[in-house]
């Protein structure tokens, strides 16, 4: 069974940012697309995984790793594949490469199953997923960021009202919406003279249309710490190392 999605594309439009540049919001969709693809392969993709099994995937904690960013119409290498499986979550690695195998941008997804009607934790066992795929060495070593935070010490950046384009099929919003929503929390000054080399999210609560987010935002020394909130609720914590360029 093949155990991996390997595929070729140009950095289109789609995918690069106002500098023509794949930032943290493109690399997300991008390797969220290489996710969905490697599932459909299985018959689990979220769409008929909600049909046969009446589970959806829900991403956990999602990490990039920047080895040097993709531009607009540069011919890359996408890479997608499983490197950790337990009973509650699968571990797959992404890599943006260059045609030669340089690589450019390094990504890890931390995936659990839920329930469609009550959003329950599912099983790895109860979904279409093989049990017996063979695993591959992974291409992120690093950890997830995890750290404590107090939210009083945060300072209010903007607001954002949930709206439809938003939200995914389960109408929540979307994994890619949450980092563009991070990613906005600074000014176009400040990414023309900084580039990211590491972003962190975890995703803690689900947001849905119509609800007012606050965006939160600390800074620590080269470390940005943005947390996502509805009220009360955390919706998610993301962790930014930048560099001067």
């Amino acid at each position: 069974m093949k155990n991996y999605l390997e595929k070729e594309l140009l950095v289109s439009a789609a995918y690069v940012d106002r500098d023509c540049e794949m930032g943290p919001f493109h690399a997300s969709l991008l390797f969220q697309d290489g996710m969905t693809e490697l599932f459909y392969q299985y018959g689990c993709d979220a769409v008929r995984m909600s049909q046969t099994h009446g589970m959806v995937w829900a991403v956990v904690r999602s990490k990039l790793c920047y080895d040097r960013i993709p531009r607009w119409m540069e011919q890359v290498r996408l890479r997608v594949f499983p490197v950790k499986l337990t009973s509650l979550a699968i571990h797959l690695d992404s890599q943006v490469e260059t045609l030669d195998g340089t690589p450019l941008v390094r990504g890890r997804q931390e995936l659990c199953p839920i329930d469609v009607a009550n959003h329950a934790m599912g099983r790895i066992h109860a979904t279409p997923f093989p049990q017996d795929i063979a695993l591959l060495p992974p291409v992120v070593t690093e950890p997830f960021r995890r750290r404590k935070v107090v939210l009083e010490e945060m300072d209010l950046v903007y607001r954002h009202q949930v709206r439809t384009m938003d939200t995914d099929m389960n109408s929540h919003i979307n994994n890619t919406a949450y980092v563009r929503l991070i990613a906005d929390a600074f000014p176009s000054a400040f990414w023309d003279k900084h580039r990211l080399r590491t972003f962190d999210i975890q995703y803690a609560n689900e947001g849905r249309e119509g609800e007012t987010l606050e965006i939160l935002h600390r800074q620590e020394g080269q470390e940005h710490i943005v947390f996502l909130q509805a009220g009360a609720r955390t919706l998610a914590k993301s962790f930014l190392q930048v560099e001067e360029k």
